[in-house]
């Protein structure tokens, strides 16, 4: 018994003892247990706020501003609007935007109208939304005028949305441009808006709209313009125009997804002329003959040297001219190839006879031997070569990052640093020669380049002088890690847009301005006035 209760006493001593040591010790323990939540959430709270007025701070100062006015003229009136001249407003009487246009008349005039309507194009299964299209079809009407006539475009709009129509790669007045925002207002529902412009240089070129571009070039708003030579270098027996753009992934050549055929004789000369209206690059090649590239972007090449199922990359905006003669026996046929190089058996065309048609053809296998323009053709004389005397050089830094553009929280592709609306302006003067050098330094794939109203000579690829034909563009591919220097005279005064023609890319952020000095337009970009041009 006693040494049960000596067993009893010491249990009880040591439930004490614990006791006590909780009362010192504990005391505090719980309450730690009870403040340390509440400062990890006050804490997360800080953070969250922080996160979430970074946020909106980036939100709300990507937005485009309310009224962006675009005009170099420092004479614009008290307009409540945000002016992008800075540097580029001059002293002096301004030039209005609308003045520098086309005559009203012409011994010649080739005039279209154009009907901006949803229509359900044949190959869309049932229940998908119609396209937008001109004139009911995508691509819109091909449309053939003559070098040296006056052209004139009624745009009437039946859609829902606003419209515009751009001119890519014709040196139309700064008034026929067809940018919203910056030459006109977008063409409302049920109005309708004309074009006029003198078809100057002969080539190949496109036209598409300029307002929400990357919407609604996507959805169909697109087609081709040729401008025939009064004094063609060539013969061609035929001469047929193919854009290319992508549908529910799928692409087709003239809204075709199958094989499209072209007839043609044995010995006839075919000018192929395509475009490439979707926003990424495509690989084509022609096989049954050998080919020449006649012309890039329109313009003649020098000295064009036959090819034989040579891989062409044709990037965003780009158009190529080929042209072959029909051999004696078997079709011509174009492909395309697919993301991974490998050429498909539809779409395609085949050119040729139609009892030649049932030939098989056997696809061509992928290729790393792509072609170069900078080495081909023969070398020529020429007004721009890297050895001219340049009277403003401008270097634009092609980047990406990711953050905010126009209140969207994502990828924003940029010029020099900043993403439109804050990107800079690019002063020149009339009879400036200018360079422009383009600089991709990110890893964010190919970049097409397109300057609006004038045509550029291509210089150098990564500091190396073209070897072959001069080469005269308005759209190039600038590739990772690749530099080019283009020049050209400033000989169309007005306010231009530079612009990557991946319309993804200008969608967010990859825009600016080239503009010459005192041009004044009553044009805004913004909210207020609904222009949007990418």
């Amino acid at each position: 018994m006693n040494r049960q209760r000596k067993m009893l006493k010491k249990a009880r001593n040591s439930s004490q003892s614990e006791n006590e040591i909780t009362l010192k010790r504990g005391g505090k323990k719980p309450r730690r247990v009870r403040k340390a939540p509440k400062r990890v959430l006050l804490g997360l709270l800080c953070l969250l706020t922080a996160v979430g007025i970074a946020f909106g701070l980036g939100m709300w100062t990507s937005r485009y501003p309310d009224a962006l006015n675009m005009g170099t003229a420092c004479d614009i009136g008290n307009m409540q609007r945000m002016n992008m001249s800075g540097t580029s407003c001059q002293a002096g009487k301004s030039i209005p935007m609308v003045s520098l246009q086309a005559p009203q008349t012409a011994a010649k005039i080739d005039e279209f109208t154009l009907t901006a309507e949803s229509a359900h194009l044949p190959f869309m299964p049932e229940g998908q939304a119609d396209a937008w299209t001109f004139n009911g079809t995508s691509p819109g009407p091909t449309l053939r005028v003559h070098q040296g006539d006056l052209v004139v475009i009624h745009l009437v709009n039946h859609l829902s949305v606003g419209v515009t129509i751009h001119w890519h790669g014709v040196a139309v007045p700064n008034s026929a441009d067809g940018v919203a925002g910056v030459t006109q207002d977008a063409t409302k529902p049920g109005q309708s808006y004309t074009y006029r412009f003198l078809a100057q240089d002969p080539g190949t070129y496109w036209y598409h709209s300029h307002q929400e571009s990357f919407e609604e070039t996507g959805k169909g708003l697109f087609g081709m313009l040729v401008v025939e030579s009064a004094k063609p270098l060539t013969h061609d027996d035929i001469d047929t125009a193919l854009a290319l753009h992508t549908w529910n992934s799928t692409l087709t050549f003239n809204a075709s997804t199958g094989t499209q055929p072209l007839h043609a004789r044995p010995g006839q000369w075919v000018r192929l002329r395509f475009v490439n209206t979707d926003n990424t690059a495509h690989l084509l090649t022609l096989v049954g003959a050998p080919f020449l590239v006649a012309a890039l972007d329109g313009h003649e090449l020098h000295g064009p040297t036959p090819l034989t199922a040579i891989p062409l990359s044709i990037d965003a905006g780009q158009r190529y001219d080929l042209r072959f003669q029909i051999p004696q026996h078997g079709p011509v046929a174009l492909f395309a190839a697919n993301d991974n190089g490998q050429y498909q058996t539809q779409p395609r065309l085949l050119i040729g006879q139609e009892s030649d048609f049932q030939t098989h053809l056997v696809t061509p296998k992928a290729s790393q031997n792509v072609f170069d323009f900078t080495t081909y053709g023969h070398a020529a004389p020429d007004a721009i070569t890297p050895s001219s005397h340049f009277d403003v050089t401008y270097t634009i830094s092609l980047g990406y990052t990711f953050g905010f553009s126009n209140m969207r929280p994502g990828p924003v592709f940029t010029l020099d640093g900043n993403a439109f609306p804050h990107t800079p302006m690019l002063l020149v003067k009339p009879g400036q020669l200018v360079r422009l050098r383009f600089v991709n330094d990110a890893n964010a794939g190919d970049h097409p380049m397109h300057l609006h109203g004038h045509t550029f000579t291509v210089l150098t690829k990564s500091g190396h002088p073209l070897t072959g034909s001069p080469v005269h563009l308005d759209t190039i591919s600038v590739g990772p890690h690749e530099t080019y220097e283009v020049a050209f005279y400033a000989n169309n005064p007005g306010l231009w847009m530079i612009h990557c023609h991946n319309l993804y890319h200008a969608n967010h952020g990859m825009d600016m301005m080239l503009v010459y000095p005192n041009i004044s337009t009553p044009y805004s970009i913004g909210y207020a006035s609904g222009n949007f041009p990418d």
